[in-house]
């Protein structure tokens, strides 16, 4: 790797390569310009100018950025069907499988992994090219501050029916059963797909897969309406922290390392945030007893490409060997030891000091990924499905939306996008 970096740079010469990341918090910035920083070294006369762009924002002008030949020639793009799968559709992500043989990243990577950034040619999601490759792995499970547990005299829950006991304790005892934030990102989606795919074992997780790669299905299934049910109640009844309308999320999280909660359910990217309070943990969202290997929202993060603004084969080789430092087995260990998942395995040799939380989730990451239970966001499955969960959501927990109701709207948008590819 490092030679065939070396004899780029030597051909590169001066040269700017423009990035986008979705890297903001202040944990994640600190790495990237530090893995920047290394990749310049390693290329003289190369300059990575980096823009950060939050989740939604990435959303919003991504596209419209390299339609209008401003935009990045490496970029971070969410997968499914709204983000990569319609960049691809319009011919503005180039296709890295020419850099996955050249660099071996089929190697640090499972298979089941790069299929999340594959797109046919007939616009089918899960199979043909592969548009991007991931540098973090992701889970959504359940944070847990344990002195809250403790002092509570509540143990840590085994089963879901466990679990929604222990909330019910906590309710009763005074304490805030659940932090969330909702006027910002993404942490009610996250929720409530996290304890429907808890009750999905991976033994039949083929109807989960054929609805988030397109391939058909629908929405409206019990497990769908009983966890919207579940968290509406917890919603209206004062499971959740007051006043969580007017939280983000990433404010939410603050509030949480703060002590002001005892569960809060996202995913490992708050690592860094969550590991400055050693009371909080992270395990699985409990799964419902009968179901030996549940299913657990995650996957990678947003994938690194490379757009269509990369003209020629020097830039595009430059952008390929960007991509694979920051999913080399050193970015992997500078992650780590930031506290962060890496989606690359550490290297044997690497020198990682892990932090309790971080050990964690490495253990959690094993576990899933040998039970093949690793499961998606519902996001996924439709260019406009992300708006329609946050559209309807509110109206879900304020109580003015029935569960049935939310999840037939979740279904009329799946439909429609089923029968606008036919």
């Amino acid at each position: 790797m490092a030679a065939a970096g070396l004899t780029l740079s030597t051909a590169a010469h001066a040269q700017s390569l423009a990035v986008w990341d979705d890297l903001t918090f202040e944990g994640q910035s600190a790495v990237i310009q530090q893995l920047n920083k290394e990749f310049e070294a390693a290329h003289p006369g190369v300059t990575i100018t980096r823009t950060a762009r939050t989740f939604d924002d990435m959303k919003l002008t991504l596209k419209l950025a390299v339609s209008a030949g401003n935009g990045p020639v490496v970029t971070k793009v969410n997968q499914g069907a709204g983000d990569m799968g319609a960049m691809v559709k319009e011919g503005l992500l180039l296709p890295l499988d020419a850099y996955i043989a050249k660099y071996g990243w089929d190697k640090r990577q499972s298979d089941s992994v790069l299929a999340r950034d594959r797109w046919s040619d007939t616009g089918q999601f899960g199979q043909g090219k592969t548009y991007g490759i991931s540098g973090l792995g992701e889970m959504v499970g359940l944070y847990y501050n344990k002195k809250i547990l403790d002092d509570a005299g509540i143990a840590v829950p085994n089963t879901f029916d466990d679990f929604v006991a222990a909330l019910d304790a906590l309710k009763a005892k005074g304490a805030v059963p659940f932090m969330i934030g909702t006027s910002k990102q993404h942490l009610a989606l996250h929720m409530i797909a996290a304890i429907s795919q808890a009750h999905i074992d991976a033994g039949k997780r083929a109807t989960l897969d054929d609805l988030i790669y397109g391939r058909g299905g629908t929405w409206k299934t019990d497990g769908n309406v009983e966890s919207a049910k579940l968290v509406q109640h917890w919603a209206k009844d004062g499971y959740f922290f007051p006043g969580f309308q007017g939280i983000s999320s990433d404010d939410a999280v603050q509030l949480f390392v703060s002590g002001q909660g005892a569960f809060l359910i996202s995913g490992t990217w708050y690592f860094g945030d969550m590991q400055h309070n050693p009371d909080i943990h992270f395990m699985p969202v409990p799964a419902p007893k009968g179901i030996s290997k549940p299913m657990t929202v995650g996957g990678v993060d947003l994938a690194w490409a490379v757009t269509s603004l990369g003209k020629d084969q020097a830039t595009q080789d430059l952008a390929g060997a960007y991509i694979d430092y920051m999913v080399s087995e050193k970015a992997a260990a500078t992650w780590a030891n930031a506290g962060y998942f890496p989606a690359t395995a550490l290297p044997a040799d690497a020198k990682v000091t892990l932090t309790p939380l971080l050990s964690e989730g490495i253990a959690m990451w094993k576990t899933i990924n040998a039970n093949d239970a690793l499961g998606h966001y519902p996001d996924w499955a439709s260019p406009t499905m992300l708006k329609t969960i946050d559209d309807n959501s509110p109206h879900l927990l304020a109580g003015d939306q029935t569960p049935e109701a939310f999840v037939d709207a979740l279904d009329g948008d799946y439909q429609a996008y089923l029968k606008g590819k036919k």
